[in-house]
């Protein structure tokens, strides 16, 4: 099919006029195509261009060769050429001659509209009869010598190539980026910049890109190339948000900086003369528009320098599709970024770690060798970045000798230097099984330097490594397992922390390591419970989700609280696991006792328990004989277990008592004699009120608190001793007399003498006796009758008065006669106030015995 054309020039006159027209067009051209395609086909001289040319000089004029999109989506691709000045001529003083492609439509062969640039077909004269002549292609000026001229042109420009194409990129990815503006003295170095980014450009883009390689007025042009001579270019200066404008007659302007790494790469690859790598780059597998990791990949391979990011990116790109280069280019590639000696960036050893990773297993062995020893070379001088997984075989020969030979002795005395850090102790060690440089006499320097990094609470990825090498030597991990044992029966708790929080493992022969397996096995430790549960589930929610971390995190807390329901149990199970007798190595008995209990005592039950079952003996060459006597005498006053621990307790082994605690538990034992109401002391030890008095001096506050407590209920009952209300009320002591009030004043107690007068009478006795017996006494007792026993008995009817004073008749009618008259009001018109309105009410039971009130006392 035919291309449709145009001629448009100065032409003579004639039946259709004279003066500039169109004078041949092929049919079918729409008249609106026409209308707007005679606006850009117009040709303008340069301004210092000779008015009356010579045939020499005529060639000199620049060319108009342009590409145009037109305003229904069509293309004009148009060449206009300057033949003179006689505009009476036949020829006028331009010639247009332009093709028409509807939208949608390519050049015949899909050539990109540049191509046609220099062709054959394109004609300088209308043609005779006003008919342009079929025209199926243009033949592309693939002259010998042209890719020889752009190469030397993209190497000539090299300073602009990298700034022009980062434009080009703009333009492609936004409708709305400027316009590019080229100056230069020949139009044929537009149409040569054409060409370089044409190549560079996605084919899609490239094909539609649109350009003029001349024109007078730029400011009017439509194309997003335009070329202008230099002189023209100050028209669209100063404006960058519309024109990108490049000088490039001026080989002394600075070219702005470019930040664009495939701009870079690209303009690269141009000076090369290597740029069929940007069509080879685009055809790679995963490959982007304007992607700069596969052709900065292809660069390197071809030895053409890259920038640094240029670089990274290539690693990056060949680490995410590490079979798109055949093992050729692949080799070329791994050589170019090893090699540090070409005055080229060096990347850093991190991102030529991860390109390992991602190439072992996927690529041959061969292949990677120079990258391994690169990196294995770095970590000997001093890297940090951790080497990943190697394969055997990894650094096949002459590497592995060379290196051995080369790195061995450095190797060895960085290992022996206490001072090197864990995390390149662990990479060292790595490297020196790699290279089979022997250490095995380092080994028992480097395994106490791994159990205080195991114990310092190293972080996830130092701790994992610590793993991966002690699993890969099994000497080291034996070594270190031994003394993290030893380590392990003066520090329980810090051990299984480090245990717990590093993951490793413990194994080796039945009876072997007692105290670290109870480490191991230690579940539910404090502190620290609540952060294991939330490092479980947030190990689970690496590998399986949130709901995985939630499920893990209940168990870990299940665990905790199973640990402190029944610690007793646990410290057994924990015996069982150590598979040696607390009897014969007690420090068993101690590292199971400290895991169990940590940095807290036992409650006095679980204490009470455990010497029950150990016996006192173990416990004290355990040396945790001092937590169970805490537990008795730093037990809370509310502690119902700690008075019969604290008798366990001098039953079992008084005699290893420290004198600082021993009144503490001679306190606690007595009070636990007081609340069982085992009667009175022994006589020759003296009373309960003495007893308690001699060594309340000496004991702890709590205890002494207790004591005091307990005493002071003991004496409010109603079976008190016989003697002690009287010791207490002599011993004028301030504590045991205020306790005894405080006892005195409970609610509770204020509601049984509500609800038995009997214990009413009994309080009047206890109240009135001994007066004068010390001052405190006479204070508290006087208080106790008016503040406490009178307001119960106002409250009482008159059949349980009529009981109170019976049970005080029966003792001594001058104690009733006592009650009566402490209880008269000061008027009888005040009592019989007092008594209006109450119902008879049957008496109730008197204390000690049943006695009826006599007739006529029965209520009013």
């Amino acid at each position: 099919m035919s291309l449709p054309q145009m001629h448009y020039t100065s032409a003579p006159p004639g039946p259709d006029g004279s003066g500039f027209r169109f004078t041949a067009v092929t049919p079918g051209v729409p008249s609106s195509v026409l209308r707007e395609a005679e606006q850009l086909v117009g040709y303008e001289p340069p301004r210092d261009a000779p008015s009356r040319p010579t045939h020499s000089e005529l060639a000199l004029f620049p060319e108009m060769f342009s590409y145009t999109r037109l305003s229904d989506g069509s293309g004009l691709l148009s060449r206009t050429v300057y033949t003179g000045a006689d505009y009476s001529g036949r020829w006028g003083n331009f010639h247009a001659h332009a093709v028409h492609l509807t939208a949608g439509d390519r050049l015949p062969g899909d050539l990109p509209p540049i191509a046609a640039w220099g062709a054959p077909q394109w004609a300088d004269h209308s043609p005779e009869d006003g008919t342009p002549p079929p025209l199926d292609a243009f033949t592309p000026a693939h002259s010998a010598g042209l890719r020889a001229e752009l190469a030397a042109f993209a190497a000539a420009r090299r300073p602009r190539l990298a700034a022009v194409l980062a434009d080009l990129r703009r333009l492609a990815e936004s409708p709305h980026a400027p316009q590019i503006v080229l100056a230069e003295e020949d139009a044929r170095r537009v149409a040569h910049w054409v060409m370089l980014v044409n190549a560079a450009l996605p084919h899609e883009f490239a094909r539609g890109l649109t350009f003029t390689t001349y024109t007078r007025r730029p400011q009017q042009a439509r194309q997003q190339i335009i070329g202008v001579r230099p002189e023209d270019v100050r028209s669209v200066a100063g404006q960058p948000h519309r024109y990108s404008v490049h000088d490039c007659s001026d080989p002394s302007a600075a070219p702005p900086p470019v930040a664009d790494t495939w701009a870079h790469t690209a303009a690269a690859v141009w000076a090369a003369d290597a740029y069929e790598l940007i069509r080879q780059a685009a055809q790679t597998d995963g490959a982007e528009p304007f992607a700069s990791g596969p052709l900065a990949a292809l660069a390197l391979a071809r030895g053409i320098p890259a920038t640094e990011d240029a670089r990274t990116d290539a690693v990056a790109w060949v680490r995410a599709h590490p079979g798109a280069l055949d093992e050729a280019t692949l080799t070329r590639f791994l050589k170019a970024v090893c090699d540090e000696g070409s005055g080229a960036p060096e990347l850093p050893s991190d991102t030529l770690a991860e390109l390992l990773g991602a190439l072992h297993g996927r690529v041959p062995v061969a292949l990677t060798a120079p990258l391994t020893a690169r990196l294995v070379s770095r970590a000997v001088r001093g890297g940090t970045t951790a080497l990943p997984p190697l394969p055997p075989g990894a650094l096949p020969e002459p590497y592995r000798g060379e290196l051995a030979a080369e790195s061995g002795d450095e190797l060895r005395r960085t290992l022996r230097d206490p001072l090197t850090p864990l995390s390149r102790t662990v990479e060292l060690l790595r490297v020196a099984r790699l290279l089979g440089v022997a250490h095995d006499d380092l080994t028992a320097g480097l395994a106490e330097r791994f159990r205080d990094g195991l114990l310092s609470g190293p972080g996830p990825s130092t701790a994992e490594a610590l793993r991966e090498t002690l699993a890969e030597s099994v000497a080291l991990r034996d070594e270190v397992s031994v003394l993290l044992d030893a380590r392990a029966s003066d520090d329980p708790p810090g051990v299984a922390r480090a245990l717990r929080d590093t993951g490793l493992p413990v194994d080796g022969p039945p009876g072997a390591l007692p105290h670290l397996r109870m480490c191991a096995a230690a579940p539910g430790l404090r502190p620290g419970g609540a952060a294991s549960a939330g490092q479980a589930g947030a190990r689970a929610a690496d590998g399986a989700g949130a709901r995985a971390a939630d499920e893990a995190a209940v168990r870990e807390r299940e665990r905790a609280r199973a640990w402190v329901r029944d610690r007793n149990g646990e410290l057994h199970k924990l015996l069982r696991i150590a598979g040696v007798s607390h009897l014969e190595k007690p420090l068993v008995l101690r590292t199971a006792f400290t895991l169990v209990w940590d940095d807290r005592v036992p409650t006095a039950a679980e204490a009470s328990q455990l010497l029950n079952e150990t016996g006192a003996r173990p416990l004290i060459a355990a040396e945790a004989w001092d937590q169970v006597v805490a537990a008795a005498v730093d037990a809370p006053v509310d502690d119902k277990e700690a008075p019969l621990l604290a008798r366990q307790l001098l039953a079992a082994a008084s005699d290893a008592v420290g004198r600082s605690v021993l009144d503490d538990l001679r306190l606690l034992s007595l009070v636990h004699d007081m609340e069982e109401r085992k009667g009175d002391a022994d006589p020759a030890q003296g009373g309960w009120t003495a007893r308690v008095r001699a060594l309340a001096g000496s004991a702890r506050p709590n205890v002494r608190n207790r004591a005091t407590a307990a005493l002071a209920l003991r004496l409010m009952g109603p079976d008190r001793p016989e003697g002690e209300l009287g010791e207490l009320a002599r011993s004028d002591d301030g504590d045991l007399i205020d306790a005894y009030a405080s006892a005195a004043r409970t609610p509770v107690f204020r509601n049984v003498l509500r609800a038995t007068p009997g214990r009413v009478a009994d309080c009047f006795l206890a109240w009135t006796a001994h007066a004068g017996a010390s001052p405190r006494w006479d204070l508290t007792r006087r208080a106790l009758l008016d503040e406490v026993l009178r307001p119960v008995v106002q409250g009482f009817t008159d059949g349980e008065v009529f009981s109170v004073e019976q049970a005080l008749g029966r003792l001594s009618a001058s104690r009733a006669a006592a009650f009566q008259e402490w209880n008269r009001p000061s008027g009888g018109f005040g009592r019989l106030f007092r008594r209006r309105g109450r119902k008879p009410t049957t008496p109730t039971t008197p204390w000690r015995g049943d006695v009826a009130p006599p007739e006529g006392k029965q209520g009013r």
